[in-house]
């Protein structure tokens, strides 16, 4: 199993024969082979990072995220010039016509929604309150004109975390459910890359300062991953954003979920998610997007 790694408290990170090297303050120093990793998470403002250091971790494909003073991810480093077509990806992402868009954005919500009754079930929810869900997932339109996705967001949050829970509030639940969301998002954004995808040309997200709006296209389905694993913790909501709920959200990516029918890792859904739009751009083709389905979990 690949390793997903967060560095607290660590004075060095340097790279020897293949070998990510922590260097402590102490003296202490720890080893991880390069090809073990998947993703470092750095968080620690005082670590010094060699050059040599980010270039091995780019030619090993390391997602490497770095977080800000509030212990938020706030930057990623992705490896270039991984795809021999970005540039004829580049120019068909460049043609997408507004149905193609729209078509991809309405598969997109109606799976976040599904997700979203799976999660609720895994929580043991009345039947009611799932089947409406799927009810909202069968109104998504083209572009999601009629906003289920925001109709269903309130009534799916209310039933998972109780009536008095909003969404973006400054408590514990969001920030956790915020640090969740951004380590999928940069997981998405390293496999767009990687397929030859400019992330600052999204499907639906088409903010002009935000360099991810592909990626926050793509993590949609994606986001109950993290809703379920909070829900799952509620002995942690009081401390709130610990070494532990961080360490177990980062996680994330080695957990398991419904890809194509068949039971695969995250960060293996996440890139066959990535193929499957590859095909569906290279084909015009809308229907040919695949994206990653919740597992059951009282089967």
């Amino acid at each position: 199993m690949w390793r997903s790694i967060i560095i607290y408290n660590g004075e060095r990170l340097s790279v020897k024969d293949n070998w990510l090297i922590v260097t402590y303050e102490d003296g202490e120093i720890k080893q991880i082979p390069m090809e073990d990793l998947y993703c470092v998470v750095i968080d620690n403002r005082n670590l010094t990072l060699t050059v040599p250091t980010i270039t091995a971790l780019s030619e090993h494909r390391v997602h490497t995220i770095v977080t800000d003073e509030r212990h938020l991810p706030s930057a990623q480093l992705y490896p270039m010039n991984t795809n021999y077509h970005s540039y004829r990806i580049l120019k068909k992402q460049l043609a997408l016509q507004g149905d193609f868009r729209g078509v991809v954005w309405q598969r997109i919500i109606q799976r976040k929604i599904l997700n979203q009754a799976i999660c609720l079930e895994n929580q043991w929810a009345e039947n009611e309150v799932t089947d409406k869900l799927r009810e909202f997932a069968s109104e998504v339109d083209l572009h999601d004109a009629g906003n289920r996705e925001g109709v269903s967001a309130k009534f799916y949050f209310r039933n998972l975390f109780g009536s008095d829970f909003i969404r973006f509030a400054d408590d514990n639940i969001n920030a956790m459910l915020n640090y969740g969301y951004a380590i999928i998002r940069s997981g998405v954004a390293k496999s767009l890359v990687a397929h030859g995808f400019n992330c600052v040309l999204g499907i639906h997200h088409i903010s002009e300062t935000n360099d991810f709006n592909l990626a926050d296209d793509f993590m949609e389905p994606l986001r109950t991953l993290v809703d379920d694993w909070v829900a799952n913790h509620d002995d942690c909501y009081e401390e709130g954003l610990s070494k532990y709920v961080k360490g177990e959200l980062v996680n994330l990516y080695n957990s398991s979920i419904l890809f194509d029918g068949k039971e695969m890792k995250v960060r293996y859904a996440i890139d066959s998610m990535v193929r499957t739009f590859v095909t569906a751009v290279e084909t015009n083709n809308p229907e040919r997007v695949i994206f990653p389905e919740m597992i059951y979990k009282h089967a």
